[in-house]
């Protein structure tokens, strides 16, 4: 009995060898939020919390001033930064994807790929899930999505090791609100 446990314990820590070696594995190094309009929205908080030697997790919150009622857009950009630059603005070049989504239409029939696998990575975490208006809302949140997670679901994504950026800004009106940059590190490809 203990030999079958012994090699099933075996087994499952060569499985996930190889889904590390095969897969992407990514690590959180900063979240930066910003808000670029003061009278509708607040940083309440935004951080990476290391929670073991592998694990990391972002949290954010903006408390909402003025209800986001319709018009709700949001602005994606995938950037990538070269080994020998520093971490400056002017040294992240654009990867693969620029995307301006509208988001009221999209929560509607989620006609975006490349938007719903963004929207994946926090689902469950966040309360930007329902579709608009955003009355209700006192705050918009996302909440402890880990590396781990986020890897989990970009497996067979072809990514590089290296730096990379998520900017995001959230507008309403064609005023933009809120902005907030995820950066990461892709540690195997």
């Amino acid at each position: 009995m203990g030999s079958a446990v012994g090699k099933l314990l075996g087994l499952l820590l060569c499985l996930q060898c190889l889904i590390e070696l095969h897969g992407v594995f990514i690590r959180f190094t900063n979240v930066t939020c910003e808000s670029k309009d003061l009278s509708s929205s607040i940083v309440e908080y935004c951080a990476v919390t290391n929670l073991s030697k592998n694990k990391n997790s972002i949290r954010l919150r903006y408390t909402m001033l003025k209800p986001m009622l319709r018009n709700v857009e949001v602005y994606f950009q995938l950037l990538t930064r070269g080994s020998e630059s520093i971490n400056t603005v002017s040294n992240w070049q654009p990867f693969l994807y620029t995307l301006k989504l509208d988001l009221c239409r999209f929560w509607k029939n989620h006609h975006n790929h490349l938007a719903r696998m963004v929207f994946e990575f926090i689902e469950g975490h966040t309360n930007l899930n329902h579709s608009c208006p955003y009355t209700k809302e006192n705050y918009i949140s996302i909440e402890d999505v880990t590396n781990t997670e986020v890897s989990g679901k970009i497996r067979g994504v072809p990514m590089p090791k290296g730096f990379y950026a998520l900017f995001t800004k959230l507008s309403t009106e064609n005023i933009s609100r809120v902005q907030t940059n995820f950066y990461f590190e892709v540690l195997s490809p």
